[in-house]
């Protein structure tokens, strides 16, 4: 089965997504302040799904470790930007490590650090991985998962463990998110019409034909799978500056199927398809838990048992991957249409 995937630049392509973004951004994120809040966790979410669509989207490679790489990114950004204050209490009970502590930066600094040491370990867990194909791969970067929050959820010499750390400094400017989503968004769509994305759809649609052709499928995977990996570090260390605190839990299980669904609901294939899945996940996990805490819905109050919400969206990851495995959008890119001349 074909799959989209943009070939060579067009201002169409890369201004529509951009120009929708901004508007949703505007007007939902402008409506009241839980609006805004949840806006702004969308955004850090969008730049986590452009992260999977990079490796994913591009290879056809089901990936359930990137949740390991926010995971890193998030709890580099909070450890350099949390009070050294909160560190040094930690540190009196004899459980963080000293070296920690003093560390101090910039937030905008410390989002740059995180997802420079994610694509860092990206690159290590990739030389190995990427020698995987299908089932193989996508056990071995859930065991990636698996390592990673077991690491930081039982190692109080290096993060709170299964407690939160607060005191995380705030992006309280929604503007300032938008920007780094954004941002994510323009070098992604440079990836995808560069030779490093050309070639890993080409590994996806015949990996049999592609290394006949001079073609390393493990060269190029390895190479989206860092820069993703570095994506999903920055994603991280966004949505821990959004929630003001780091806990190992937010990057798990649930973090990593949410994400996936957004990405195969909207179309793996598209950075439009990315947008659209993480405008219908979220706005429909957020229908979900209203319904679960039992307040109205448009004035129509309907009561759904607590956990709801996880079971309906992952069986809507489920039957899109088996009805419409190409998502919403049909891997398509959305255009901006030409205005013709009025001759």
């Amino acid at each position: 089965m074909k799959h989209g995937g943009v070939t060579k630049f067009s201002i169409q392509n890369l201004l529509g997504p951009i120009i929708i973004l901004i508007l949703l951004t505007q007007f939902v994120g402008g409506a009241s302040t839980s609006l805004q809040l949840i806006t702004q966790s969308a955004l850090c979410l969008f730049v986590m799904v452009l992260a999977l669509q990079v490796f994913v989207g591009n290879s056809g490679v089901l990936s359930f470790g990137h949740g390991a790489f926010a995971l890193i990114g998030s709890y580099t950004s909070a450890i350099l930007t949390a009070p050294v204050n909160i560190k040094d209490n930690a540190l009196s009970m004899n459980q963080l490590w000293e070296p920690l502590v003093s560390p101090q930066v910039n937030v905008y600094v410390s989002l740059l650090i995180s997802a420079a040491v994610s694509g860092l370990v990206a690159g290590i867990t990739g030389s190995l991985l990427m020698r995987l194909n299908g089932l193989a791969a996508g056990i071995a970067t859930f065991a990636l998962l698996g390592v990673a929050y077991n690491v930081f959820f039982n190692n109080k010499k290096i993060g709170p463990g299964s407690q939160a750390l607060p005191g995380v400094p705030w992006i309280t400017n929604t503007w300032i998110l938008l920007l780094l989503a954004v941002f994510t968004l323009i070098i992604v769509y440079f990836i995808n019409i560069s030779w490093i994305g050309r070639t890993l759809r080409a590994t996806r649609e015949d990996a049999m034909a592609a290394p006949a052709l001079g073609i390393s499928i493990f060269k190029v995977r390895l190479i989206a799978f860092t820069i993703s990996g570095a994506i999903a570090g920055l994603a991280g260390g966004m949505y821990s500056h959004v929630a003001g605190t780091f806990q190992v839990q937010d990057y798990y299980l649930e973090f990593t199927f949410v994400t996936l669904s957004m990405l195969i609901v909207g179309g793996s294939a598209s950075i439009w398809g990315a947008l659209v899945g993480t405008f219908i996940i979220t706005a429909v996990g957020q229908v979900l838990l209203m319904m679960e805490q039992d307040i109205p819905v448009f004035g129509i109050k309907v009561q759904i048992p607590l956990g709801s919400r996880a079971v309906i969206i992952a069986l809507t990851f489920i039957v899109m991957l088996l009805w419409r495995s190409s998502g919403v959008t049909n891997g398509k890119e959305f255009r901006i249409p030409k205005l013709k001349r009025i001759s």
